[in-house]
């Protein structure tokens, strides 16, 4: 069964799914499909990226602030302050925002002085029999703001679902006694990996807790969304600096310790502080330079030297000069060493390897000759995209051109051609670079004129366009794919290639 085709009558409730999961699969992280939820709406059929609320929750609380909806609000309040059946509020709160009333319905409710015992049976209701995901959330805010510590596990529960995770967190925070507040949220924080656990993790901000110091340092920063978000705060409550001037640190803290300070500068400029406003980031750097260059090589810490070299090359304004010129001879000195380079042939040795695409991504930015490697590559797997994009910027273009010919499938119409992403990216990207080569790659215009997508199609004309002198008979094959486009913009953009012809 697809997401979406659930019968309203075959619903689940929130809890019965979590349940079910957690008998599955333990108490979580739970696996991706858990993200398809028992409400999850129909998805439209037309190639778009689906986007699920739990996303779209994430961006709006970081980046666009949360309206109000105070008309929501006093409606929501009236029905609790009426004893209205719970079936009936579930079904209005269905049509909310959990968001924009999340704050300001328990401040009504409070205002209106209703009693703790009747906010808290329909807040557990909610909790325990919706099956609409607004609903859900307002249940475990009511009862976030009525329960105590007897509602850990229902909470816990629901929230290792990630769409519920920022309610359950803050949930938590108010009904947990004393310690437990944070160790609550701190057990949540580890059963969630996507947007749940930068929710949760950044209501770990300040602990003094060695065990969650720790963990934020190796782990904790790790998300499936941006590790950019929560590097900054386990950077600082971690206090990674100290972390680091341990004698003989483990190799789990010096792999966190490259992750996090690669993060911070990824995230100079990005959607979280970077670098330039960690206070420790000078003597951090150093001192993992020196621990990296000591330590054991693998693909993933040369992977942070890397990232953090480039990022001195732009280091911030307020560095002093002589802290920079340091860092970048510490850094040039430890990736010099042969084992790095060593490292990332032996990983793109074997064309079939699972780790081919990350030595290959290591091995450019080491500037290494691995054009024998990236043809080998493409011979095994033709829709590596990223592979192609490396070749043809690596290759002489007759050479690039001659094996997309030789390696992408080009015979027949759009019937014929593969749905993967990467064939189509590999064809539009060599399509692209013909821009600059009238007369080379016809078979490869040709295939991509008659393509299934949209992009690939577009790609073809606009390639012809920049040609001075078209090919006769490439001109006769925009002639005939016009008769048969079925997008007008593209339609029009053909007509005006081809008349653009007749008057010049």
């Amino acid at each position: 069964m697809t997401p979406g085709e659930r019968k309203p009558s075959e619903q689940l409730t929130f809890l019965a799914h979590a349940l079910s999961l957690s008998c599955l699969h333990g108490p979580g992280p739970w696996p991706p499909y858990a993200m398809d939820l028992p409400d999850e709406p129909p998805r439209p059929d037309d190639g778009k990226p689906h986007m699920p609320s739990v996303v779209m929750d994430g961006v709006r609380t970081h980046h666009f602030g949360v309206g109000s909806g105070p008309d929501t609000v006093q409606a929501v309040a009236d029905l609790l302050q009426e004893r209205a059946p719970h079936a009936t509020l579930h079904d209005r709160l269905a049509q909310a925002r959990a968001l924009e009333i999340c704050d300001d319905l328990p401040r009504e409710l409070a205002r209106r002085e209703l009693s703790r015992q009747q906010v808290y049976e329909a807040g557990h209701w909610l909790a325990e029999h919706g099956t609409r995901r607004e609903a859900v959330k307002i249940g475990i805010v009511l009862v976030g703001v009525s329960g105590d510590e007897r509602d850990r596990e229902l909470l816990l529960l629901l929230g290792t679902l990630e769409e519920f995770t920022l309610y359950a967190a803050v949930a938590l925070l108010r009904t947990q006694p004393g310690h437990q507040r944070e160790r609550a949220v701190f057990e949540l924080a580890r059963r969630v990996t996507g947007w749940g656990r930068i929710h949760a993790v950044e209501r770990l901000e300040g602990s003094d807790d060695p065990e969650v110091k720790s963990w934020l340092l190796r782990e904790g920063y790790r998300n499936d969304v941006m590790d950019e978000y929560l590097a900054p705060l386990a950077a600082t409550t971690g206090d990674l600096y100290s972390a680091l001037l341990d004698p003989e640190p483990d190799e789990a803290l010096v792999d966190g310790a490259g992750g996090i300070l690669s993060a911070l500068a990824r995230g100079d400029g990005g959607p979280t502080t970077g670098l330039g406003a960690y206070g420790d980031a000078v003597p951090a750097l150093a001192r993992y330079a020196g621990l990296a260059g000591q330590g054991q090589a693998t693909l993933q810490r040369l992977d942070h030297l890397l990232t953090i070299r480039r990022h001195l090359h732009e280091p911030p304004e307020h560095w002093l000069p002589g802290d920079v010129q340091a860092l970048r001879r510490r850094y040039w000195d430890v990736l010099d060493q042969p084992r790095w380079a060593e490292l990332a042939l032996a990983g793109v040795a074997d064309p079939e390897a699972d780790g081919f695409p990350f030595a290959q991504y290591c091995a450019n930015r080491l500037g290494l000759p691995i054009l024998p490697q990236l043809v080998a590559r493409l011979r095994v797997d033709p829709g590596d995209s990223f592979t192609w994009a490396n070749v043809l910027r690596l290759a002489d273009t007759g050479t690039a051109v001659a094996l997309a010919e030789e390696l992408l499938p080009l015979a027949g119409g759009p019937e014929a051609q593969p749905v993967g992403d990467g064939h189509k990216l590999a064809l539009e990207m060599v399509v692209k670079k013909l821009e600059s080569h009238p007369g080379l790659g016809l078979p490869l215009i040709r295939a991509a004129l008659h393509n299934r997508n949209l992009p690939v199609r577009r790609r073809a004309v606009r390639t012809l366009q920049a040609w001075p002198e078209p090919p006769a008979e490439a001109v006769e094959w925009v002639r005939a794919a016009h008769a048969a486009e079925p997008d007008e913009s593209l339609r029009d953009s053909m007509n005006a290639f081809l008349t653009g012809l007749k008057q010049g």
